[in-house]
């Protein structure tokens, strides 16, 4: 009776939707303990319109994928950098050594399972389009095929450590595109991608002709493409120029 009794009772907690986040379903803007609950405003506040409420901001009313520190800057004018402006302090942090190539970690999922890449990618600062060379058969492609949907994140190093006063990050959100044989545009990706790869040839002499390098390429690597929907940079110096630290770029939408 007793082993009965046992058996009943890790039934009923394994089928109880209070066991976990997973059996309760998922509420209309997410749990409501994820959100903030203002009383008086902190002393590294933001700067932010003087007519506004706590509650135009922290407020349970869904989930649009940013934080309480960026909602302010969706729904105030002050401290909001122009948008040209704000490009170009994104091509600045990823210019890498001026060729706009950087390290990134890129996010991808398959059938709802997360994977994070280290990738080099190359920013082409006149479309605002990120690019990445990969073999094929790799496990980040078989991704992108199966959902476009990605994220991508840089952190600038820094020797002393010092990542809260001198934090410098960029996070892309958007969709990626594989180019691929002849697909139309993976010359010109190629373009933007082949010349800012390191040559490893002895002094003296040269790399071949960059259409050459393309022809040795077109059949066995995959281009990746990514185009950002919104990039947000995260930027400690922007706050003495009476910005927020954090900026958000949109694409214009159609």
């Amino acid at each position: 009776m007793r082993h009965t009794m046992i058996v009943l009772l890790v039934g009923c907690l394994l089928l109880s939707p209070a066991g976990g986040a997973a059996g309760q379903g998922w509420e209309k803007g997410g749990p409501s303990f994820l959100y903030v609950k203002p009383t008086k405003k902190p002393p590294h506040h933001g700067v932010y319109d003087e007519t506004m409420k706590c509650t135009d901001c922290h407020s349970h009313d869904g989930v649009d994928a940013y934080t309480s520190a960026t909602m302010a800057m969706k729904k105030s004018a002050k401290g909001t950098m122009p948008k040209q402006e704000i490009a170009q302090t994104i091509t600045e942090a990823l210019k890498g050594k001026g060729d706009y190539r950087e390290i990134f970690v890129l996010s991808t999922s398959f059938n709802n399972k997360p994977l994070a890449t280290v990738i080099e990618l190359v920013l082409d600062p006149k479309t605002f389009t990120f690019y990445a060379m990969s073999e094929r058969q790799t496990e980040k492609l078989f991704h992108i095929a199966s959902n476009e949907k990605v994220s991508a994140a840089y952190v600038k190093q820094r020797e002393n450590y010092d990542y809260f006063s001198g934090a410098l990050g960029v996070q892309i959100v958007g969709t990626a595109k594989l180019l691929h044989d002849d697909d139309p545009e993976f010359t010109e990706a190629a373009k933007i991608y082949l010349p800012t790869l390191p040559q490893p040839v002895p002094t003296g002499i040269q790399p071949p002709p960059l259409d050459d390098m393309i022809a040795m390429i077109r059949h066995a690597k995959i281009i990746t493409k990514i185009t950002p929907e919104r990039i947000v940079i995260l930027n400690r110096s922007f706050k003495a120029k009476g910005y927020h630290a954090v900026q958000v770029w949109e694409a214009a939408t159609k």
